[in-house]
């Protein structure tokens, strides 16, 4: 049986800033075109190009065209810059965790910002080289005034988001590769309190907040990312294997992961009597009737059925801390302490690695800053004589 499709047609505006486009129906599913007309910026010049447009589509689906398949062979030649981010921006939607869209979803958009400050909105994506890449990422670190870590880690997003074009057939070569990061010194906010402060902390929250406590430990313990805790619902923890599992909606990776407990954290979780709350309720959620009222100590980071969200654990960790005490260490940066101390103890690097959900070493290093101290004292101490 043959599709039935509707007759395509232009949704047109006065005011050229108004994005046109081409519509028709597919089988009852709404197919939208727009093959760049919005970049000709005469209305009689467009809206011709649209006209044709639409017989051109018409041709193609009495030839049995199926627009629900890519159809990118005959368009990606026209393909604009600010098109091709846009198509891959949506294809990585498909494949990547939310979390990880949201930094795809910003460089992009600051990506176009840029492509229209400097005039390159005609710019192909098949004429786009290097220099063009790299004139509109320090466009906008001017602009955004990223420090060395921003523009390294939005750089990884760009390369990420126009390799989608390669797997695409739509460019042979990812005009941002080969773009060198930029020289990033250690950051101060991310070295683990001393032990002196770490006395400090433990007394100010077990005095004030002892709920949060806890919440900061299973940081330290577990590597845990903070955001990522506050999702972990009851039915995840099982004390009895002693140990989490983060189902793929939740991590960071989308990738599951079973997180052991250690004796120490597992004694305060079989303090918070789990078993007599429902499964359903948040490992560290809140009771508050009213969420605009601030923090409780008796309501919040408890068993609870309302999700607490990350901005509540920053703000907590700032007044009693960083406000409270006038120590400048993140609440973060108790998961880099958590690696420093297991490398210490004589956790190995892999078992570091499979615990904190990392896809490489390399990645696990930039946390445990105490590896190269340990291999060293190793050379030292196990080296044979001559």
């Amino acid at each position: 049986m043959k599709p039935i499709f509707t007759i395509p047609k232009v949704v047109k505006y006065d005011d050229l800033t108004k994005p046109w486009y081409v519509y028709f129906r597919y089988d009852g599913k709404l197919i939208r075109k727009k093959y760049g007309i919005n970049y000709i910026d005469n209305y009689a010049a467009r809206s011709l190009e649209a006209d044709l447009i639409c017989q051109a589509l018409l041709k193609k689906l009495k030839e049995d065209w199926n627009p629900l398949l890519p159809d990118l062979f005959t368009y990606n030649n026209k393909m604009s810059l600010i098109e091709a981010m846009e198509f891959a921006l949506a294809k990585k939607k498909l494949i990547v965790a939310p979390r990880t869209f949201v930094g795809y979803n910003s460089i992009t958009n600051f990506f176009i910002d840029s492509v229209k400050n400097l005039r390159l909105d005609n710019l192909a994506i098949l004429d786009t080289k290097r220099i063009h890449i790299k004139s509109i990422l320090e466009n906008i670190k001017d602009k955004r005034e990223w420090s060395n870590k921003a523009f390294n880690k939005n750089l990884g997003y760009l390369k990420a988001i126009l390799s989608e074009l390669l797997q695409w057939d739509i460019i042979e070569n990812n005009p941002a590769h080969g773009i060198r990061s930029l020289k990033v010194g250690e950051i101060m906010a991310n070295i683990p309190a001393t032990d002196d402060e770490i006395k400090l902390i433990k007394e100010k929250i077990l005095s004030e907040f002892p709920s949060f406590y806890t919440y900061i430990i299973s940081i330290f313990h577990t590597g845990i990312r903070p955001e990522e805790l506050l999702h972990i619902q009851l039915k995840m923890v099982n004390l009895k294997k002693s140990q989490i599992i983060l189902p793929p909606e939740i991590t960071k990776t989308g990738i599951e992961r079973i997180v052991p407990l250690n004796p120490f954290l597992k004694a305060y979780f079989e303090e918070m009597n789990l078993s007599e709350y429902n499964s359903s309720f948040y490992l560290f959620g809140s009771r508050r009737e009213f969420s605009n009222r601030g923090l409780k100590k008796d309501l919040d980071f408890i068993p609870a059925p309302n999700r607490l969200n990350r901005d509540c654990a920053s703000k907590l960790w700032r007044k009693l801390i960083k406000d409270g005490l006038g120590i400048e260490a993140t609440m973060y940066s108790l998961k880099h302490l958590g690696a420093d101390k297991k490398i210490l103890a004589g956790v190995e690097l892999d078992a570091l690695r499979e615990l904190y959900g990392h896809t490489s070493k390399r990645m696990t290093l930039r946390y445990a800053k105490v590896v190269k101290e340990v291999n060293r004292n190793q050379i030292i101490e196990k080296s044979p004589d001559f």
